[in-house]
C-alpha cells in the first residue's frame, strides 16, 4: 500500500497553508462514486448517494438490518463521497409546515439582524430552533424529532446518545451564495489557530460531529441548494486551505447541487467543503433546518466549576503578573488548566459575531485580557459575570 505523503513526510505533525498542495485536492476530488459499492442506495447524482426512506422503513427496529444501513452511511460519510440524501425523510411534510410557522412566529418576536457566519445579506436565522420549537409547540417538537431514519443517520456517524442542535435558515430572494467551508469545530477556527493543532486533532474534528439539513421548502437548483464538493473531506488540510482564493475558485467549478423537495434531508461529512448557494429567484424563501449532531464524547470526564477555581486564584495571578513572578507563558499555562478554553457552547443569539472571527471569547481569554489590563478581582469578577451571563442567556 502507498503510504499517505502527509505522514510520512518527516513525521510532520504541524501544518501552515504553505503546505497546501491543490494538485492532491484535485485528484482527490477527481475521484467518482460508484453506485455499486453502496447497495442499498436508489442513485447516484453528481457523485451524490441518493437514499429514498420510503425504502428504508423496513431496516428499523431490526438491530442486525440497522447496522447493515449504518454500516453503509458510515462508508459514505468517511471513505465514499462524504454526503448523501435522503429523499422523504419526512414524508408527511404536516409536521414541516407547523414548524414553518412556529419559526414564522419566533422570527418575527426576535431581532431579525442575525444571519449565518459564512454569508452577507438579508438571510434570517434562528439559532437554537431545537429548544425554541420544543418551547412553542411541545407536540410538533415531538412529531419532528421522532422521526426513526433521522436517528439512524444520526447514530451511523455519531453512535448511540449522540447530541442534537438545530438552527434555521432563510435564504431570501436575491440572497448571497456563502463562502465555502467547512464545519464545526475546526471549521470556526482562524488559520493560525488551526496551524497549532497537529495532523491527528485536524482529522478528528471531522469525528465529532454530523452535518445535516432538512428542506423546509422547495429547493429548485435557482433558489440555491446546498453546494457540495464531494470527496473534499478526505483532504487532510482542508482547514486551512477554504480561506484562500485558489480554493474558492476550485470549488466554484467543481461544486455541485442537488434540488431538493420539501421534507428531504441532506447529510455530510462536517469537513466536506459545501457553501449555501445564492438565491436566483424573486419569490421563493429557501428555508432549511440545518442540524448539527454532535458525539456524546465531546464532553470532559469530570464537571469543572471554572468560574469558581479562577476566581479564587485572580489575586495571586495578578501579583504574579505585575511583579514578573512567572512568565507569560506560564501565566497562560496555568490560565488554561483553570479556565474553559473554548467558546462553545453559547448562546447564538447574544453571543453570535459579537467579536471578531466567527465566535466569541472563551474565558481563558477573558482571563488572559483581564490579566493585561491588570484589573482587580472585583471588575475581573464583574467581566466573568458578564461574559458568562451572555453564555448561558435563556
Amino acid at each position: 500500500m502507498k503510504e499517505d505523503p502527509l505522514i510520512t513526510n518527516n513525521n510532520q505533525v504541524y501544518f501552515s497553508e504553505c503546505d497546501i498542495d491543490y494538485g492532491d485536492l484535485r485528484q482527490i476530488c477527481s475521484q467518482q462514486t460508484l453506485e455499486d459499492y453502496y447497495p442499498l442506495s436508489d442513485s447516484v447524482a453528481n457523485n451524490v448517494l441518493i437514499y429514498d426512506a420510503i425504502n428504508l422503513t423496513s431496516f428499523i427496529d431490526n438491530s442486525k438490518e440497522e447496522k447493515r444501513l449504518k454500516t453503509e452511511l458510515n462508508h459514505v460519510l468517511e471513505k465514499g463521497p462524504g454526503v448523501f440524501v435522503i429523499r422523504n425523510l419526512f414524508v408527511d411534510c404536516e409536521v414541516i409546515d407547523q414548524s414553518n410557522d412556529i419559526f414564522e412566529k419566533i422570527i418575527k418576536k426576535e431581532d431579525n439582524s442575525k444571519n449565518d457566519h459564512f454569508a452577507s445579506g438579508s438571510n434570517k436565522r434562528i439559532w437554537n430552533s431545537l429548544q425554541k420549537l420544543a418551547l412553542e409547540n411541545p407536540e410538533v417538537f415531538i412529531n419532528y424529532y421522532a422521526n426513526n431514519i433521522l436517528r439512524v443517520v444520526a447514530e451511523s456517524w455519531c453512535g448511540p446518545n449522540f447530541q442534537m442542535t438545530a438552527q434555521v435558515n432563510i435564504v431570501k430572494p436575491g440572497g448571497e451564495m456563502q463562502k465555502p467551508h467547512r464545519d464545526y469545530h475546526l471549521g470556526f477556527q482562524e488559520n493560525k489557530e488551526i496551524q497549532e493543532y497537529p495532523i491527528s486533532v485536524q482529522r478528528m474534528s471531522q469525528y465529532l460531529t454530523l452535518q445535516g439539513a432538512v428542506a423546509h421548502s422547495e429547493m429548485p437548483p435557482e433558489s440555491g441548494p446546498t453546494m457540495l464538493l464531494p470527496n473534499s473531506h478526505k483532504y487532510e488540510l482542508g482547514y486551512l486551505a477554504w480561506r484562500n482564493n485558489e480554493f474558492q475558485s476550485f470549488f466554484c467549478e467543481n461544486a455541485v447541487q442537488l434540488p431538493l423537495k420539501k421534507g428531504d434531508g441532506v447529510f455530510f461529512n462536517p469537513a466536506l467543503f459545501h457553501a449555501a448557494g445564492a438565491n436566483s429567484t424573486n419569490n421563493i424563501d429557501r428555508i432549511a433546518n440545518l442540524l448539527q449532531i454532535s458525539s456524546v464524547f465531546g464532553k470532559t470526564m469530570e464537571r469543572i466549576d471554572y468560574s469558581k477555581i479562577i476566581k479564587n486564584i485572580y489575586p495571586l495571578l495578578l501579583d504574579h503578573q505585575k511583579n514578573k513572578t512567572l512568565s507569560e507563558e506560564s501565566l497562560k499555562n496555568v490560565c488554561m488548566c483553570a479556565t474553559d478554553g473554548y467558546a462553545f457552547p453559547t448562546n447564538l443569539d447574544f453571543d453570535a459575531n459579537t467579536y471578531s472571527g466567527m465566535k466569541g471569547f472563551s474565558m481563558f481569554e477573558i482571563t488572559l485580557q483581564a490579566l493585561e489590563q491588570s484589573l482587580d478581582l472585583d471588575n475581573f469578577t464583574t467581566k466573568l459575570y458578564e461574559h458568562q451571563k451572555i453564555k448561558f442567556a435563556s
